[in-house]
């Protein structure tokens, strides 16, 4: 099999940190690539420079054997590489045809726009993707699978010879992903390279012809998927097979104390009969990938969001909360993923920010009492040890890591005892992790109960009591302290049901 494009030694640091150290990528014509590791791989480092949207810091790229060098996505284009991005680039307010030609249309002999040319290119390329709707239909009015269509059908109208796929199915019916896969092996049979990139193991296998797996930026391994099996590609992917059992001492967890149950929680189309029970000083890890619903899951338990069906029960109070101050009247408390969006009002100072949810306990006969209110303040932002210069300073001039802290302040001075923390150490420093990893321990130890939320599967195993597998709003497993594998959760985030059958996690 001839190749179409070979990378060799590609570095990339941004802020003198590195991205990519030295990869190699070769990829053949007319196969399916499986590019693969875990979140901060440099997957996405590595495609945005074939594509032309970064330069490499080092590293040199060819095609067909000839040097080339991209100084923007037009120079990769030009020679035939083109990418599907997950976050789609489509024009709502301009139609179908428009679409497929954007950035590329086409004159005629008179140097005017040709219309009639494009309608029927358009509609050809379409139709032999299982498009129906019209091409002078606005986007704005198709499907998610529609508007893919619509970006494939650009990737066809600029001759490409690879097509990059970033998380094509992320947001896909079933039958939609059997259709892009029809789709994908028809390019792939006339001569067309794609590089696939998904977090689901089970396209992996079903799709492609070979896996690249890249791990914190490097290299670490390259097969035919013939060749390999799920645990293998699983443990390139961490580079070792571990089973982390670490003691957490002093743990208040009491086992017949139950303090949240939910059974059978649906929301379309993000979460299909979740069954989740927390126990007093419990940390429950909820571990997944994009759009398994971690926290579509924990916004309903919160009252942010409603369900579709199913039953809450937290604390003895039977029912959905109605609204997330009702949440945390009852003790529950949200840190949402987006802290600077959802979980603080960076205009306002910190000591405000550290009250907004519990003013009513600093309110007396004559209004807010304002000296209890900061004396609160004081007393939180020194338990915590958020760095401040004032309690007065803005919340938003503080350290991604202080941010947080102040989020996680604002929930004790409410008085919760059922914490959702939603990626509570994302962006933050090695010493502010350590510093709230102290903190989830220390909640448990005087009875409180959290939800953790982490991308990140060192933390969750570190930290968690029972950690709960979500892949596409599903429960594929269920682990205990004692079982802890890492292996076997990275498969049960990447969809291999094992302990549990889908849809439960009896724990």
């Amino acid at each position: 099999m001839s190749t179409f494009i070979e990378a060799r030694g590609i570095e990339k640091a941004f802020m003198g940190v590195k991205a990519l150290h030295g990869v190699d990528l070769d990829v053949h014509v007319g196969e399916v690539l499986a590019l693969v590791g875990a979140n901060g791989a440099g997957k996405s480092t590595l495609m945005r420079i074939l594509a032309g949207a970064q330069p490499p810091d080092a590293g040199t790229i060819a095609i067909d054997g000839g040097p080339v060098s991209f100084g923007r996505p037009q120079d990769a284009q030009d020679y035939g590489i083109s990418t599907v991005y997950q976050e789609l680039m489509i024009v709502p307010d301009l139609s179908v045809v428009e679409n497929v030609f954007l950035g590329a249309l086409k004159k005629n002999r008179f140097g005017l726009l040709d219309w009639p040319a494009m309608r029927v290119e358009a509609g050809r390329i379409l139709s032999t993707l299982g498009f129906s709707a019209s091409v002078d239909a606005l986007a704005n009015t198709l499907s998610i699978a529609e508007m893919q269509l619509v970006e494939i059908a650009k990737t066809l109208t600029r001759q490409s010879r690879l097509v990059i796929m970033d998380e094509p199915t992320a947001s896909l019916a079933k039958e939609e992903v059997e259709n892009l896969f029809k789709i994908v092996r028809r390019l792939s049979a006339e001569g067309i390279a794609i590089i696939f990139i998904t977090h689901h193991l089970n396209e992996i296998f079903e799709i492609c012809d070979r896996a690249v797996i890249l791990r914190d930026g490097a290299n670490a391994g390259n097969a035919t998927i013939a060749e390999l099996t799920e645990n293998e590609l699983v443990s390139m992917m961490l580079g070792r097979s571990v089973t982390a059992n670490v003691d957490r001492s002093g743990t208040a967890l009491r086992q017949d104390e139950i303090v949240l149950s939910a059974r059978g929680i649906t929301r379309a189309p993000a979460l299909h009969g979740i069954d989740l029970t927390l126990r007093r000083g419990e940390v429950l890890g909820i571990a997944g990938l994009m759009g398994a619903g971690r926290t579509e899951l924990v916004r309903i338990l919160f009252g942010a969001d409603p369900a579709d069906r199913g039953t809450l029960e937290a604390k003895g109070r039977v029912g959905y909360f109605g609204s997330p101050r009702a949440a945390l009247d009852a003790g529950l408390g949200l840190a949402p993923e987006d802290r600077k969006g959802e979980g603080l009002i960076l205009p306002l100072s910190i000591g405000q920010n550290i009250t907004l949810s519990s003013l009513k306990k600093h309110v007396g006969p004559l209004g807010l009492k304002l000296g209890d209110e900061a004396s609160k303040a004081r007393d939180l932002a020194a338990q915590l040890q958020v760095k401040h210069v004032s309690l007065d300073q803005a919340v938003g001039e503080l350290s991604g890591g202080n941010q947080q802290k102040v989020v996680l302040a604002k929930l004790i001075g409410a008085g919760v005892d059922i914490y959702l923390l939603d990626e509570p150490t994302r962006g933050i420093d090695i010493g502010a992790k350590e510093a709230i990893f102290d903190l989830i321990w220390s909640l448990t130890e005087t009875g409180a109960s959290v939800i953790l939320i982490s991308s990140d599967l060192s933390e969750l195993l570190r930290l968690c009591d029972t950690i709960v597998c979500l892949h596409l709003g599903r429960v594929t497993q269920t682990h205990r302290r004692s079982d802890f594998d890492l292996n076997a959760i990275m498969l049960g985030v990447m969809g291999k049901a094992e302990h549990a059958p889908a849809g439960k996690a009896v724990v």
